[in-house]
């Protein structure tokens, strides 16, 4: 992660030691930066003229080039080795701090949106490889024309619910006479987003027309465009592994692309890393995430589709397995204590795959003793207290009995123990320096009634915090801090909350998600990010001022 921030003139701080209203960012253009380069990006949004420096969830240089009331600009440097993928960022000034922006780490050159490019008749001309930062009109299409050769193999992919976008697109390829030859909405692995690749039919010119599936449009409605030469990549195999050791990760492909395979040790401490992933020989990269793990982990081994070939595992593991043929079904086999309580938790989407999962648990004698039902976020889970000790299975299935070489799927199998998760909904907080800030934690109990004692990591040892513990069989909490003296506006830090507990003779810690205030600021996209959830931004205002309630995001027209 990096900071950098210019120090605030005296001028500027007394200018805005009135100001109550935060930075506020409604989009980034470019929307994406390439690895090893400097790329000017300007920030549009609102009350941006103390704007000092920027933070990043990658590894990064910036430089403030200027700032402006609706506009700030800064050179941003990212680090040679720096993989492309989606990561964030946050506008730091001398009036507070912006929320997170989603922003892309892409080789691909970009070109903005011209006002202009309606109707296929003056459609913005492109040239391959390139990508394209839009955003959707109301009632209204956006074209782009670009030449290739017969038999030119291009990708055509929108990137907008993976970067916080309101917009759901809907992409069609048009031939020179206005004809359709592919069409794609929703991509089964990229939620609202589309993809689609073709290979051209003719030498020629070809239109993309990309609009909103509801036809609505603003500035809320931001959507990148990528044309090039790269494979329809859904995710890596397996979905997730341990920290600290080295993983070979297969790259997958709905349309059955050989990839090649990557050997990479996620650091210790990781909960997401990107992936880029190219054609043997090719230019352009197509990304996928993978995810860290504490979990010993196991890979599906066929045949294990049928009760006596069923895989034994011993718990607690991870399972990681793909359903590459219709009707596929794997079996693994475990023992399990009498009385005791198990979990079974699926992730697939949330983990990138394209698949749905349904689990059922059996007996010894093939009989079953419970299912898990798929519904919203829920992935699927089973919790199960065995009556009686013996030899039971638990039976996966692609949840539409669908096959693919990259329906992946991984199962996390653990017993029940005692214990809380903790939640906020706040993502960033303001308050001045010697001045308190309020943070509501609250708590979900799992058995376990006693108190959970609060702690700030990331703020330092000498800060004041009142109300820190969630009392015995209490649900809730709000913690009262007192900013350090030594905070100035521009000063920018980022901390968690953790809680902790002793149950029974283990030391239960937990840190505080932020899941509600990320979905709240993406509603439209269910899995966020994970490296972002449980950080929490403090922004410095100057002295006198009062921290602003936030205010839903104005619309502005789309001049860009």
């Amino acid at each position: 992660m990096n900071l950098t921030a210019a120090t605030a003139s005296a001028a500027g701080l007394l200018a805005f030691s009135v100001v109550a209203q935060t930075p506020v960012i409604q989009y980034a253009l470019p929307g994406a930066a390439p690895a090893g380069k400097s790329t000017h990006v300007s920030f549009v949004g609102e009350n941006l003229t103390g704007a000092t420096g920027l933070w990043t969830s990658f590894p990064a240089k910036t430089v403030l080039k200027s700032n402006e009331t609706e506009r700030a600009t800064f050179e941003l440097a990212v680090e040679k080795d720096t993989p492309p993928g989606i990561g964030a960022v946050r506008l730091i000034a001398t009036n507070g701090i912006s929320s997170l922006c989603l922003f892309l780490i892409d080789d691909l050159p970009s070109v903005a949106e011209s006002a202009s490019n309606k109707t296929i008749a003056v459609a913005q001309s492109v040239k391959l490889p390139v990508a394209v930062d839009g955003a959707c009109d109301e009632v209204s299409f956006d074209y782009y024309k670009f030449s290739a050769r017969k038999g030119q193999r291009v990708t055509a992919e929108v990137v907008a619910q993976r970067i916080g976008s309101r917009a759901d697109p809907v992409m069609r390829l048009l031939d020179a006479n206005g004809r359709e030859l592919a069409y794609c909405d929703d991509d089964p692995g990229l939620g609202r987003d589309a993809r689609f690749q073709f290979k051209a039919p003719v030498t020629g010119e070809f239109f993309i027309e990309v609009r909103d599936m509801n036809y609505q449009g603003g500035p809320q409605y931001r959507y990148r465009v990528r044309l090039g030469d790269f494979p329809l990549a859904s995710c890596a195999f397996p979905l997730a592994a341990a920290t600290g050791t080295k993983t070979r990760f297969k790259i997958l492909s709905g349309a059955g692309d050989d990839l090649q395979p990557v050997a990479l040790c996620l650091p210790a401490g990781a909960t997401r890393v990107s992936i880029g992933t190219k054609y043997p020989r090719g230019q352009d990269s197509e990304f996928v995430s993978v995810f860290g793990s504490e979990i010993p982990d196991v890979l599906e081994q066929e045949p294990n589709d049928t009760t006596n070939a069923a895989q034994q595992v011993i718990l607690p593991t991870a399972v990681n397995g793909r359903f590459e043929k219709d009707k596929d079904r794997d079996l693994f086999q475990f023992e399990a204590k009498k009385d005791q309580r198990l979990i079974f938790q699926a992730k697939t989407r949330s983990l990138g795959s394209p698949c749905d999962v349904f689990m059922e648990l059996e007996k010894a004698d093939g009989s079953k003793l419970t299912q898990a039902n798929v519904t919203g976020a829920d992935e699927g889970s089973i919790t199960n207290t065995f009556k009686e000790a013996g030899i039971y299975r638990l039976l996966v299935e692609e949840l539409n009995r669908r096959g693919a070489p990259n329906l992946a799927y991984r199962v996390e199998i653990e017993p029940f123990q005692p214990g809380f998760a903790l939640s906020v909904e706040q993502e960033k907080v303001h308050g001045t320096n010697g001045g308190n800030i309020e943070i509501k934690v609250t708590a979900t109990r799992y058995d376990y009634n006693g108190p959970i004692n609060l702690s700030l990591d990331g703020l330092g040892a000498d800060v004041a915090i009142e109300n820190a513990v969630v009392e015995e069989k209490k649900t809730n909490t709000t913690l009262k801090v007192t900013i350090p003296a030594q905070f100035e506006p521009s000063h920018f830090v980022q901390f968690k909350i953790a809680g902790r507990a002793k149950i029974g003779e283990r030391e239960v810690i937990a840190t505080a998600s932020t899941l509600p205030a990320l979905r709240s600021l993406f509603p439209n996209l269910t899995y966020p990010p994970a490296e972002l959830d449980g950080l929490i931004g403090l922004g410095i205002l100057p002295p006198g001022s009062k921290p602003p309630a936030e205010k839903p995001r104005r619309r502005r027209n789309q001049a860009d």
